[in-house]
């Protein structure tokens, strides 16, 4: 199985993901950024008690269980989610607001990869390795970079 690596400080170089997708269902091809997303949300998403994001949305597009989940199938784009974060994890750049997704390219080359001008984006093996800041987002995805307890030194 085709594994992808999101490196998140290297994707933060960039002022405006410029990343291609193939995804052939989706037209506006913008799969990556629903990856983005998702590796946004495990990552640097405090996965608040009271969850601000998912109380303000009005569709219930956010769930918040283990994780936080956002249905784009249910997001009307009123951006209420961006307001109500106290973080600033949700931002325009990273919510797509737009039916999209992304299937790892599993017969496919996954044309993020080499579209990618800060090499954020590679295939290879990876495993979850927490000490390497590296958490698995879904089978097959993975991302690089330090959690929120780590930059606060709530963890080791």
């Amino acid at each position: 199985m085709k594994m992808i690596l999101i490196d998140l400080e290297k994707c933060y170089s960039c002022n405006n993901c410029v990343a291609d997708c193939n995804y052939p269902l989706h037209d506006q091809k913008t799969g990556f950024k629903s990856i983005l997303e998702e590796a946004i949300r495990k990552v640097y998403c405090r996965h608040c008690e009271d969850a601000p994001c998912v109380i303000s949305c009005p569709t219930d597009a956010l769930k918040k269980d283990d994780d936080l989940h956002r249905s784009s199938f249910l997001c009307t784009s009123c951006k209420t989610c961006l307001l109500a974060c106290p973080f600033g994890v949700n931002t325009l750049e990273t919510v797509e607001f737009k039916t999209s997704t992304c299937d790892l390219c599993p017969e496919r080359d996954p044309i993020c990869v080499t579209s990618c001008p800060e090499g954020a984006i590679t295939i290879g093996d990876f495993k979850e390795n927490i000490e390497e800041n590296i958490y698995m987002i879904k089978e097959g995805l993975f991302v690089k970079g330090v959690h929120w307890k780590k930059q606060l030194g709530l963890t080791e």
